[in-house]
Order: C-alpha cells, then sequence, then structure tokens
C-alpha cells in the first residue's frame, strides 16, 4: 500500500506537560484508521499535527516523504483536509457559503469564487446528500447535517486525506450511519485516506481498515479490528472492565467486570 503520511518518533508537549511521545506510525492511500483512546489520551493533538496545524517538537510528521513543516499552509490545504467535531460558525453562512470555503486554498486574496468553484461546491453537496440545503442557513440545520457541510467542504478541497475528529459525537444513529457510509465511500471511490478519532467503539469494528490505540501519549496498540479490539485492550485502553465476544465472524462488545 501506497505510503501517504508517517509519523516518525512524533513528540508534542503544551508547556511542560507531555502529551504525546514517540509516535511512529505510517497511513497508506485509500485506508480508514480510527484511533481510540481516553479522554486527555492525546488523540486530538495527534490529528492536528497530522494536518500541520500543530509542529512536533520531536521527531518529524512527513505527508509523501517530505517533512508537512516544508508544505506552506496553502499547499498542505490543497493535501489535507480537516474536520473538526461538531463545527461552530460565528456568522450566518448558508450551506453553499460554506463549502465554499473549501476553495479557499485554490482562490488568491483579491479573487472571487469562479463558476467552476460554484459547480464544485454543487457537485460535493450532492455527493453527501444536502443540496436541499444550499441557501439554508448553517446555523439552521441540525448537527448531523452542519457535520455533513462540513464534510463536502473538505471534498472541494480536492484532498488526498480527510482528518476527522470525533466526526459521529452528539448525532443519533441514522446521521452517524450516514456519514460513516459516505466517508468509506469516499475510501473507496476516490482512494482517500481517512484518518478519524473517535469514541464508537462499536463504529470502530464495522468500518475501519486499522484501529490505533492512544494511551498516555503513546501508541498502546495498533492493527487490524481482529487483531486489537480484545477485551484485555479495551480495558486497559479505558481503565475498566470490557468484554469482547466474536461469534459467527461478528464482534460483540460489553462492559464486563
Amino acid at each position: 500500500m501506497e505510503t501517504i503520511i508517517e509519523c516518525r518518533e512524533v513528540g508534542f508537549s503544551y508547556g511542560p506537560r507531555r502529551i504525546l511521545g514517540e509516535i511512529t506510525l505510517s497511513f497508506g492511500k485509500g485506508s480508514m484508521h480510527g484511533i481510540l483512546g481516553a479522554n486527555g489520551a492525546g488523540k486530538s493533538t495527534l490529528l492536528k499535527l497530522l494536518t500541520g496545524a500543530l509542529r512536533p517538537e520531536a521527531g518529524e510528521v512527513l505527508y509523501r516523504g517530505k517533512p508537512l513543516r516544508s508544505f506552506g499552509q496553502r499547499a498542505a490545504a490543497r493535501k489535507i483536509a480537516y474536520i473538526p467535531q461538531d463545527p461552530v460558525f460565528a456568522f450566518p453562512f448558508t450551506v453553499t457559503e460554506v463549502v465554499l470555503m473549501g476553495r479557499a486554498p485554490y482562490i488568491g486574496r483579491f479573487e472571487f469564487e469562479r463558476e467552476s468553484d460554484l459547480e464544485m461546491a454543487r457537485r460535493a453537496m450532492e455527493t453527501v446528500g444536502i443540496s436541499h440545503l444550499d441557501k439554508r442557513l448553517i446555523s439552521e440545520i441540525s448537527s448531523g447535517e452542519r457535520q455533513l457541510a462540513s464534510i463536502a467542504r473538505a471534498l472541494v478541497q480536492e484532498p488526498e486525506v480527510m482528518i476527522l475528529d470525533e466526526p459521529a459525537t452528539f448525532l443519533d444513529i441514522r446521521h452517524r450511519s450516514e456519514i460513516m457510509n459516505i466517508l468509506k465511500r469516499l475510501r473507496d471511490e476516490r482512494g482517500i485516506l481517512i484518518i478519524a478519532a473517535t469514541h464508537d467503539i462499536f463504529g470502530a469494528l464495522y468500518y475501519f481498515d486499522e484501529i490505533i490505540m492512544i494511551r498516555e501519549g503513546r501508541v498502546f496498540a495498533e492493527g487490524n479490528v481482529a487483531e486489537v479490539v480484545t477485551g484485555e485492550n479495551l480495558s486497559a485502553l479505558y481503565g475498566t472492565g470490557v468484554a469482547v465476544r466474536k461469534e459467527d465472524g461478528k464482534v460483540f462488545v460489553y462492559q464486563g467486570d
């Protein structure tokens, strides 16, 4: 599998507090990686390092073999799209305007959107199923619809990588499933590398190719679901009893003793 992003012994601190230490990971083209860990484990910090929003104080993040820090902000945004958890918008933009924000890396400071940019935004909204919301204000739609708008905004960046922080948090079952199926389709049809931090163990079982467990700022376990999602690993990861049962090709996770 073609490697797109690598972390080589990456470390990061906020002041005297060590958040991540000696993180070494590799992410391949057209795959989905789920990052699991308790609150405060360092998942969100790792995502920001992978986007270039933060720079490691030790080690290196590479994009196609080159240091990510060597890319300018606009250049990096043409390669890597970041979707935060439940994005908040300070002004009453329409959904179309929000999606068009994803074209910013391609539009000059004193330029306006071209018809081709508008057409790309329309196609992205159609891809995620929100064309009917194009003229609605982003503040007037549901959390699930805002998340879909954020995915559409990321798509018009024409990225090779999409990085998401808790993409299904606070969403109902329908929207959660809808968003994860869209991400899976983007992986399959466009070869986009998907990396997402999540607390949704059940979603991780069914949608991700690889699972990375972060514990106290370090990689605790990594590999495919069958290898990594065990009762022993989950219990150690979250500090509580978790049991895993595998039966007829299905995996069941429930809180144990």
